[in-house]
């Protein structure tokens, strides 16, 4: 038997991260933040590096061939705060000369010159040979001696989306703030070939999404990663006191098949639109935004389909983040199915280089398989997770039924953490590394999110079996049910979801859920199923395992720091239930003492 042909993705953007293909199939992916425990850490992801192969149980040798996404490096290029500057409050030289062409007259056309984006590509640091001979090198170290290519930033996006897909024939759609001077790209999958032919692209310079980012800055919020506020925020405000202000700013332009900035770039776009926008509520500013992004983008993708003749689309880049947008599209006539990877921003760059990198050494491009979940991270054994309650000395317990347990907690209504197989990949916790909670109350947004240190308006998401889907969201179809596995969508709920899960429901009447199967996660899915037959109730909360601004928990010492910092009521760390010190009477009013197993207080 030979053996399986194994690609490397390496992503040095923010949110950097890896990840491994054997035979067209990915086996492991991780995210640098996951480990060094910084939110959206850019730079080579070392750690990642150093871990990926005992996830993936192979060795460096067997790599044959390396995809670095993007021709430029990110770590010094790409600013983390939406004013565009780094987190030492500067910019780079080339954004200051960008604007000030743009001030000049004639200097904004000018700036939408292909000449301009081409000069400032330019610009950008570390781009060519030299950042990948560093790279290289680095892996000859770690004892891969395999080639090293690096690929265009959306190039990768769109490998990522279609390759995971699943659907030959799609129409694949990549929309972000930027990278490698684009914002945009979209291409068709051929199911002949298996290989995507871009069909258009956008220069940065008209980036829809460093908009939203604009907005969000201007709504309060100095992180770029804190545009998910903006979009909860969206449904408190008034969209027509603000949205013709961005409509006069940035348009889509069905004669050239793109959406256009007619505003200035960077902080004199920022300048004008809070001129523009002095006295107005920042609810009134997120709704306007919000709802442009979804028409802007709800046409784009009508064009495309009408042209094309797909009636398949997948979707990927950080606008895609934006779960409303995604249900704006989905809603679109005609639309016979819609995908979005599950790590649509940058922290999904890495799978689509490993994609690539298998093209260009093979000639052989995979089949778009659908994926089939995202588990795809770091696993603990129960001696490491005994060892993580060891060192803190805290009480816990080995139930002989963990599910029906953890369900016995939650039907007292107790705060249930829970970290328990391999970590998820991308941004939603999708129950190996989440929070769970009843959703009967809507109060509880406001004190769980306290008690987390969170500063958020959307509710939190609902988790709930396939079976049940259909009674708790409005049109759950096949059209859009794979986003529902990954929580990359949000639909209307029905009268019964808002009757007995309020607390996971949005005042404009939606819900980002996830719908689990148990053949994608049998334990997971096994807590809803004791849960309904003790409480009658289908729908549960799962919120990331996270305090605020820090990332979702990795490891089980991740773990327990954070159920300390937290407060909350048990630890489901695997087969272990773990007691709050400070509410010791919680696993014995629930019932989890009974157990065949192991019990105690760890030294």
């Amino acid at each position: 038997m030979s053996r399986p042909q194994i690609f490397l993705g390496i992503s040095d953007s923010h949110d950097a991260g890896v990840a491994l293909m054997a035979d067209g199939k990915v086996i492991a992916a991780v995210n640098e933040e996951r480990l060094n425990r910084k939110k959206m850490a850019a730079g080579l992801p070392l750690l990642s590096l150093k871990a990926i192969w005992g996830i993936a149980g192979v060795s460096p040798e067997q790599v044959g061939a390396v995809g670095v996404a993007g021709l430029s490096s990110a770590a010094e290029a790409i600013p983390l705060n939406n004013d565009f500057s780094d987190n030492r409050g500067q910019h780079l030289f080339s954004q200051s000369a960008a604007e000030i062409i743009d001030r000049i007259p004639g200097g904004h056309g000018l700036m939408r010159s292909a000449a301009a984006l081409a000069l400032y590509r330019g610009m950008m640091p570390a781009r060519g040979g030299a950042r990948i001979f560093r790279i290289g090198e680095l892996l000859q170290r770690m004892g891969v001696v395999a080639p090293v290519h690096a690929y265009d930033h959306h190039d990768a996006h769109l490998a990522s989306a279609y390759y995971s897909s699943g659907a030959a024939d799609s129409l694949v759609v990549s929309n972000d703030g930027f990278g490698d001077g684009l914002c945009s790209k979209v291409a068709l999958g051929d199911p002949e070939s298996k290989r995507l032919k871009v069909i258009s692209s956008n220069s940065f310079f008209n980036s829809l999404g460093v908009y939203y980012n604009f907005a969000t800055l201007i709504c309060g919020f100095k992180k770029a990663h804190h545009a998910g506020k903006t979009t909860g925020l969206a449904a408190f405000g008034d969209p027509q006191r603000t949205i013709d202000v961005f409509r006069s700013m940035i348009r889509w332009d069905p004669a050239s098949g793109i959406y256009r900035n007619d505003g200035g770039v960077f902080r004199n776009c920022i300048a004008e639109l809070r001129q523009r926008l002095a006295g107005v509520s920042r609810e009134d500013v997120a709704a306007g935004i919000q709802v442009h992004c979804e028409e802007i983008l709800s046409a784009m993708v009508r064009y495309h389909m009408d042209r094309s003749g797909c009636p398949k689309v997948v979707l990927v880049g950080g606008v895609h983040a934006n779960v409303k947008i995604n249900q704006r599209i989905a809603e679109i006539p005609k639309l016979e199915s819609v995908f979005v990877f599950p790590n649509m921003g940058d922290g999904g760059l890495a799978l689509g280089a490993a994609f690539l990198a298998q093209i260009d050494v093979t000639g052989l491009p995979p089949d778009p398989r659908a994926i089939e979940h995202v588990y795809l991270g770091p696993d603990y054994s129960e001696n490491e997770m005994l060892s993580a309650i060891s060192e803190a000395g805290l009480p816990y317990d080995r139930p002989a039924h963990c599910a029906r347990a953890i369900a016995a907690l939650l039907a007292q209504e107790k705060v249930v953490a829970r970290c328990d197989g391999a970590m998820e990949y991308g941004p939603r916790a999708l129950g190996n590394r989440s929070i769970l909670y009843p959703a009967t109350k809507p109060e509880v947004n406001k004190w769980l999110n306290q008690q987390l240190n969170r500063t958020e308006f959307m509710p939190f998401a609902p988790v709930l079996r396939d079976v049940d889907a259909d009674a708790f969201l409005k049109n759950y179809t096949t059209v859009n049910s794979r986003a529902a596995e990954f929580m990359t969508i949000t639909y209307d709920v029905t009268d019964r979801c808002k009757r007995e899960a309020p607390a996971i429901v949005h005042v404009d009447g939606t819900a980002r859920p996830q719908v689990i199967r148990r053949e994608v996660n049998p334990r997971y899915y096994d807590i809803l199923t004791e849960y309904h037959a003790l409480t009658g109730l289908s729908v549960l909360v799962n919120t990331s395992y996270n305090m605020h601004e820090e990332p979702i928990v990795c490891s089980p010492r991740d773990a327990v720091r954070a159920f300390w910092d937290s407060n909350i009521d048990a630890l489901a760390l695997g087969p272990f239930i773990v007691s709050n010190p400070a509410r010791s009477e919680v696993l014995r009013t629930a019932g989890v003492g009974l157990s065949d197993d192991v019990s105690g207080t760890a030294p």
